[in-house]
């Protein structure tokens, strides 16, 4: 039985083949190995190397490394000569998951250094609860209502964030909360993890990676520009259960140079955080109900006692809902993307937004601003 195929084999007949001047058949017999393999490895290598190397490192990590079904299909010159689009199976996720990826995204290079605001308002933070993003998902508007696919979630993501922090006041601290199902499909399957319905996507698993961080780093930049500190958590949600680690270790490294900027690396489904007698809280909200959050959020909340205005901020469900349990106030928030085929059929017919909140550290919420994305 032949090995499954890894970046570190593919990689090894590559330079196998430079080191017999491109000759095939010499290399092939100094690994080993049939002419064909070696050819397959060495195209499969070249077809890594147009991939940000950042993604794919985050692929290998996670146990995602592509196996190539039904061949190569030659399209647009690479910086190779060639480049190819493939279909992919995965590998299962290792038990080390984290270390992996962390030791993945070590050689990343960082991001520039971006100068503070000149102006802030000390007594206040800003939360922008960006839920259900579903990056990745292809929605044909004839179908749906609304398209969707990468391209014009950049843009609704560009302009939402333009016009939302235009109209927020340039508090001291801000928080990005990332609140699950960023990507809209784990792997390449593309299939939901759990109950595995099948989902419709846009691209290649490798590309909607890559955009999706690129997205959000001008997302961290834009918001520089309006805060002194910045704080982000990427949240565990249903439909990307691990490729949100991707999202977090690659701005972790990519902002590690950043001294305001705060990747939160923490493997707990929840967020929290105090801003005087402000508790700010999140959950993707698929796992408990406002009521056992609450109770759960009261026993293990360092600072809960030390606060009155206490929320807990959720999505999943896509549409507004909101109360108060006992002494926290509960907000299940508006998607940020439209409904696909599945929630079409469904008759489902939830509103978009995005939002900022901001807070005063002794008196609570005292603004809030809303882009509907209505495009």
């Amino acid at each position: 039985m032949s090995p499954v195929p890894t970046p570190n084999l593919d990689r090894g007949a590559y330079e196998a083949r430079l080191r017999h001047d491109g000759n095939a058949e010499a290399a092939a017999r100094e690994m080993g190995i049939s002419v064909s393999t070696l050819k397959d490895r060495d195209k499969r290598h070249k077809a890594r190397l147009n991939q940000d190397p950042a993604v794919v490192a985050g692929m290998d990590a996670m146990g995602m490394q592509g196996v190539p079904e039904g061949g190569w299909v030659k399209s647009k010159p690479g910086r190779d000569g060639l480049s190819y689009s493939f279909r992919f199976k995965t590998n299962p996720l290792p038990d080390d998951t984290l270390q992996r990826i962390r030791v993945a995204f070590e050689g990343m290079q960082p991001a520039k250094v971006a100068r503070p605001p000149k102006q802030i308002m000390d007594d206040l933070c800003t939360v922008y609860p960006l839920m259900d993003v579903h990056y990745g998902m292809h929605a044909w508007g004839k179908e749906t209502g609304t398209d969707y696919d990468l391209k014009l979630a950049n843009g609704d993501m560009r302009k939402a964030f333009a016009k939302v922090s235009a109209l927020t006041p340039p508090s001291a601290e801000s928080v990005l909360i990332i609140g699950g199902d960023f990507f809209h499909a784990d792997d390449t399957k593309a299939e939901t993890p759990a109950h595995k319905h099948n989902l419709d996507v846009d691209g290649r698993h490798f590309k909607v990676l890559d955009d999706g961080v690129e997205i959000i780093s001008e997302v961290i930049d834009t918001l520089l520009y309006k805060h002194s500190k910045l704080t982000v958590r990427v949240m565990r949600g249903n439909h990307d259960e691990h490729s949100h680690l991707v999202l977090t270790f690659a701005l972790g490294q990519r902002y590690r140079s950043e001294p305001r900027v705060d990747i939160e690396k923490n493997p707990r489904d929840l967020f929290m955080k105090q801003w005087g007698k402000v508790l700010i809280s999140a959950h993707h909200g698929d796992r408990a109900p406002p009521e056992r959050l609450t109770l759960y959020l009261s026993d293990v909340c360092p600072y809960w006692s030390e606060t009155r205005h206490r929320y807990c901020f959720t999505g999943h469900v896509h549409k507004d809902q909101a109360k108060d349990v006992g002494p926290l106030r509960w907000e299940s928030l508006r998607a940020f993307c439209p409904a696909d085929a599945y929630a079409a059929g469904m008759g489902y017919a939830a509103r978009r937004a995005l939002q900022s909140i901001t807070f005063h550290n002794v008196d609570g919420l005292v603004q809030r601003n809303m882009d509907p994305i209505e495009r």
